[in-house]
């Protein structure tokens, strides 16, 4: 089983939506796919609450719960989101070091950037990768600023995902219904972002998981 950590020191950087539309992309793809909401506001849960029956399953929880939570769903259970509040604290904390990767959204701003170095350095405490996500960004935005932005937290030995989620409004709309816009508008330039960021997670887990069978055999 797989855990990914959707985590930020800041609110309304996107981490429900990253963790919600990652995980139909999951689901889509045929994995039995699970979310862990650990944030108070309970957003995740909303959403699965719109969807009614269909997959993925959220589970909402406390942090001092999550470890025999991971630990039941284990057995039917191919890969998990932790979504996580924005306050640093136990639940952070406790999703961080469950994951397997950390993805950190963060949009191109002072307030978001300080915010990515806490939340870097929290993964990074518990030895775990963690790569920033830039998430929420004008679509007018010049890719030359991107571009610097990635060069000065790279300076720094922060990653950075190559794929960028731009802010549009068939994000919202479609979590209004429970939804997410691979199936609303799965045509659409904002479903080809999602799938585009989901297949760079994905590669990003096989490559962690290839790493340790290669050194499991060497022992």
């Amino acid at each position: 089983m797989q855990i990914i950590a959707v985590a930020a020191r800041k609110g309304g950087v996107g981490k429900t939506t990253l963790v919600t539309h990652l995980s139909v992309a999951s689901w889509q793809a045929g994995l039995r796919t699970k979310v862990i909401d650990l944030d108070p506001q309970t957003t995740a849960s909303e959403w699965a609450d719109a969807r009614g029956d269909d997959a993925p399953d959220v589970i909402s929880a406390q942090s001092n719960r999550l470890s025999k939570i991971l630990e039941a769903i284990r057995e039917d259970t191919d890969i998990v989101y932790l979504d996580t509040p924005p306050a640093a604290g136990d639940a952070g904390a406790a999703a961080i070091e469950a994951a397997n990767l950390v993805l950190i959204p963060c949009r191109i701003q002072a307030a978001d950037l300080a915010a990515v170095l806490r939340s870097y350095d929290s993964a990074r405490g518990q030895d775990r990768r963690a790569v920033v996500v830039f998430n929420d960004e004008s679509p007018q935005r010049r890719k030359s600023i991107v571009d610097e932005t990635n060069t000065v937290l790279a300076m720094k030995g922060i990653e950075t995902a190559p794929v960028v989620i731009h802010s549009r409004i068939a994000y919202g709309e479609s979590q209004d219904q429970g939804r997410t816009v691979l199936e609303t508008d799965p045509n659409s330039v904002a479903a080809d972002e999602m799938r585009q960021l989901y297949t760079w997670v994905t590669k990003q887990l096989n490559q962690k998981g290839a790493k340790a069978e290669k050194s499991a055999s060497k022992k």
